[in-house]
């Protein structure tokens, strides 16, 4: 065959196959499309509303007596006498003589004050008795000046008439002076009376007083538990000489604890925050307001009580940035902390959980949370974005602030890629409910 028949066969050839193309395009089924309706994404939604809740707060402290006593020397002298119960740990009733320190000097002290004190009152009562004889003297001495002053008249008015001497007139005259400053020392004697009572009195009293004194030192050589204590340091042994100001034990109150938890700032503010401040009322009364437990857990063992939040503490901790909220726990005393129900007792590392008020709060599980946002479906089944501010979280819920609107549906998907504006749609399940 020649090139130019060759030539001439394709163009027949060419033809033939635009031909079958067409027809298999023609004849091709069409492909179904997706409607524009089917585009948008499933998603599983909650409604939005109020729900009560409360932020939590943990901390931990170590347990402490809200009451401690120490029995502190006001005297000096030798410990002759030591309770056989005395000792580290055990419980002391109340009323029980505990120590005594030797009161011989005190006795003595006490028996001389009292010495000086009946010398100052019979000086007293001798003063009072010398008045009254004065009192009397004065009134005779005074009827004595009369009859004096009488005769003295007398005797002048007889001189006059020639029936005496002019000397027995000047020797009743001297009788009569002499009578009158008699009279007059009496007198003198009698106004200094008041003074001298009352220095008499002054020292009645001075002497009461170191006779009080006395014995109040002699007393204070019992040393006598006021109540029922469990003692914690004895620093005192029999015929151990005691100085003043000398602690020589101390005891606590078992029957209310404190635990002073450390909290950080941020835990307390959002306690604070649920609590209604007002500044014509104590403070205390909000915090009464708070719940609060102190849980023990050693080993098997775990022990819970509940606490009152009492007060907060006035510092922050420098190193760790936190403060201390002082919890107080009420209890049954006991002989001692293992027997029966746990106590806690001074020393115990426990953990403090507090609970703020609850209050109407937006409430959303932590996966519709999408870092400080939340996607929402509106009303033309559109994503929506809704930027929002997270409070605290608590049971796997996260409360959150924004704004929010009750009965809005909040979008619990991870959605990737997440578009504002895209449509979405719920589940079947959640559209049914």
């Amino acid at each position: 065959m020649t090139s130019k028949n060759k030539k001439l066969l394709f163009f027949p050839a060419f033809a033939v196959g635009v031909i079958a193309l067409i027809a298999a395009i023609n004849l091709r089924p069409d492909v179904p499309t997706k409607p524009a309706g089917d585009r948008s994404r499933v998603v599983d939604t909650m409604t939005l509303e109020p729900q009560m809740s409360a932020p939590i707060a943990i901390g931990f402290g170590r347990a402490e007596p809200k009451v401690e006593w120490k029995a502190i020397a006001e005297v000096t002298g030798a410990v002759v006498y030591k309770h056989p119960n005395l000792e580290k740990g055990t419980v002391v009733a109340a009323g029980t003589e505990i120590l005594r320190i030797d009161p011989l000097d005190y006795e003595l002290k006490l028996s001389q004050a009292i010495a000086d004190l009946k010398s100052s009152e019979t000086q007293l009562a001798r003063l009072d008795q010398e008045e009254t004889n004065l009192k009397q003297t004065l009134s005779i001495e005074i009827n004595r000046l009369q009859l004096a002053e009488n005769e003295y008249q007398r005797r002048v008015d007889l001189n006059k008439r020639g029936l005496t001497s002019q000397s027995d007139v000047d020797t009743q005259k001297q009788n009569m002076l002499s009578q009158k400053k008699l009279v007059q020392d009496i007198e003198n004697q009698l106004a200094l009376m008041p003074d001298e009572r009352g220095v008499s009195q002054a020292l009645v009293k001075v002497n009461q007083a170191k006779v009080d004194e006395a014995k109040r030192s002699l007393e204070k050589t019992r040393i006598v538990l006021p109540v029922t204590m469990r003692v914690s340091e004895v620093d005192a042994e029999l015929n151990q000489v005691v100085n003043l100001q000398q602690t020589m034990v101390t005891a606590h109150l078992n029957d209310v604890m404190e635990v002073e938890a450390q909290l950080s700032i941020h835990d307390l503010q959002l306690l604070s925050n649920t609590l209604n401040w007002d500044e014509s009322q104590s403070g205390n009364v909000e915090l009464n307001k708070l719940q609060a437990t102190v849980e023990l857990s050693s080993g098997n063992l775990t022990a819970t009580w509940p606490a009152k939040v009492a007060r907060v503490s006035e510092t922050v901790d420098a190193n760790q940035a936190t403060a201390g909220v002082i919890l107080e726990v009420s209890q049954l005393p006991s002989n001692n902390g293992l027997a029966g129900t746990p106590v806690l007792v001074n020393g115990m590392f426990v953990k403090a959980t507090i609970e703020g008020q609850k209050q109407p709060s937006w409430l959303v599980p932590e996966r519709a949370l999408h870092g400080d946002k939340i996607y929402l479906m509106n009303d033309e089944n559109r994503l929506e974005m809704r930027s929002v501010q997270v409070s605290y979280r608590r049971d796997n819920q996260v409360i959150i602030t924004g704004d929010l609107q009750q009965g809005e549906k909040v979008i619990l998907n991870d959605i990737l890629p997440a578009i504002e504006g895209m449509l979405v749609r719920e589940s079947i399940d959640e559209a049914s409910q």
